[in-house]
């Protein structure tokens, strides 16, 4: 930048917060008759200063390079380091020197760069200070093409890049103190140098030539990066394309394997709980067909005992009536066990009447309480019959039963359990002063008792 660089500040006082300061490397860059070509061609000025930017900008991040700020054709960065600053110079003027020899040497545009190390002052992300003012005037002094660096920075780079030096002395600058020691690079391998802009003719047309041969080149070459970019994407898109079918398909394999496991699964746990009902189902009838031919076989019992009881009270009664040997006949039907006992006046008889009364389920562990219902007794001839409704299950249990001559007492009960099953249970007892007294077990096993007496 050819114009003056304002970088002053305010002085400080007391009521100021203290600024920040720090030693930093100062690369400025500036093109040399940038008003001049401006003046001339302004778009061609703008688009040949864009493509220099490009090539600049990506350079200082190369270097580690920060800009801090940008005025027209003018570039301001900061760099931690003295020989990466110098190495970004070097390498910026040799790449730009590259690139004019594309054009015209009237399009051909050239960066002066200036380096300094210096304290400066930090305002947010922009460096103001005497440091950044002298790499801004340090930059006006060197050739198009060239780089002028500041004694500071000599001094932190001497002995350390392969580069030439020529001295220009201690130079004063507007609005800088003391004068600057200045150097600028004469010659480096590989770097930037000062340019000269005259050319023989045949020169020009021998570069015009190198041009277009190079564009020529550049493009074959192009062409073909192109071409094998465009086979290369190709294949990897018609690779990702059968990796995602792959995926696809494994996918739907699994999940295919996942619903027959879970179907497998299901329909195990089906055949289980089928055959499990069916054991069951087994066993609950066989446990049924048990208990009805236990019941059958109680029931049998008992109509045996009391037929048993019935016999020897009519052989007792024909034996009293007729004083035979019990080795004589016995009658064997009620009928004429009653008639005997008629004619002949018999004691049977003296059981007989209606009786009041009760049977009762014991307490158990199961059922605490004593549970009792009324039960009305009816003895013909020694033979006790009674019924009784079970109201809940609207079902009806029976009584029957024995008195032998001797007052021993047989009842059979033929009830009904809570949940509706029928059930059956013996007793015995004694006839005793016109009451009868039996006690006994249903099938279950809790005890029952029963307590009648005869009414008058």
């Amino acid at each position: 930048m050819e114009a003056d660089m304002q970088n002053d500040l305010p002085l400080e006082n007391e009521h100021q917060p203290q600024l920040e300061r720090r030693l930093a490397t100062i690369l400025m860059a500036d093109v040399a008759g940038y008003s001049r070509m401006m003046g001339k061609d302004e778009e061609r000025t703008v688009q040949m200063l864009r493509g220099h930017r490009q090539i600049v900008d990506a350079l200082l991040a190369s270097h580690r390079g920060r800009i801090f700020n940008t005025a027209g054709d003018a570039i301001l960065a900061e760099f931690p380091s003295a020989v990466e600053a110098v190495r970004c110079a070097t390498d910026i003027q040799s790449a730009l020197r590259s690139r004019n020899e594309h054009f015209p040497e009237e399009e051909r545009m050239w960066f002066r760069i200036g380096i300094n190390l210096g304290d400066v002052i930090v305002q947010g992300t922009d460096l103001l200070g005497d440091g950044v003012n002298v790499a801004a005037r340090i930059q006006t002094i060197a050739e198009p093409g060239g780089v002028c660096i500041s004694g500071s920075v000599y001094d932190q780079i001497q002995n350390k890049l392969t580069l030439q030096f020529k001295l220009l002395g201690e130079r004063s600058f507007k609005n800088i103190a003391q004068p600057i020691r200045t150097f600028s690079i004469a010659e480096a391998n590989g770097t930037a140098m000062p340019v000269t802009v005259s050319t023989p003719k045949a020169a020009k047309r021998g570069n015009k030539v190198a041009v277009i041969g190079a564009v020529l080149c550049a493009f074959v070459l192009m062409t073909g990066l192109a071409s094998w970019l465009y086979r290369d994407h190709q294949a990897r898109h018609a690779e990702e394309i059968r990796q995602a079918i792959e995926v696809e398909r494994q996918a739907a394999e699994t999940q295919r394997l996942a619903v027959e496991a879970k179907n497998a699964r299901t329909e195990m746990e089906r055949i289980e709980k089928e055959r499990a009902a069916a054991q069951e189902a087994q066993r609950i009838e066989r446990e049924a067909r048990l208990a009805a031919e236990s019941q059958a076989a109680r029931e049998a019992l008992a109509r045996a005992e009391i037929e048993k009881k019935r016999l020897d009270l009519a052989l007792n009664r024909s034996e009293r009536a007729t004083g035979k040997t019990a080795s004589e006949p016995i009658p064997q039907t009620p009928a004429a066990t009653a008639a005997a006992s008629a004619q002949n006046g018999t004691t049977a008889g003296r059981f007989d009447g209606s009786y009041e009364g009760r049977l009762c389920n014991e307490p158990s562990s199961r059922q605490p309480e004593k549970k009792c219902w009324p039960v009305r007794l009816q003895v013909q001839q020694g033979e006790i019959s009674a019924t009784w409704v079970v109201a809940r299950l609207g079902k009806t249990g029976r009584v029957r039963g024995m008195i032998s001559a001797e007052g021993e007492v047989a009842i059979t009960l033929d009830g009904w359990q809570q949940e509706g099953k029928p059930t059956s249970a013996g007793l015995k007892g004694r006839w005793e002063s016109d009451a009868i007294s039996v006690s006994g077990k249903w099938r279950g096993g809790r005890e029952i008792t029963g307590e009648w007496q005869r009414e008058n």
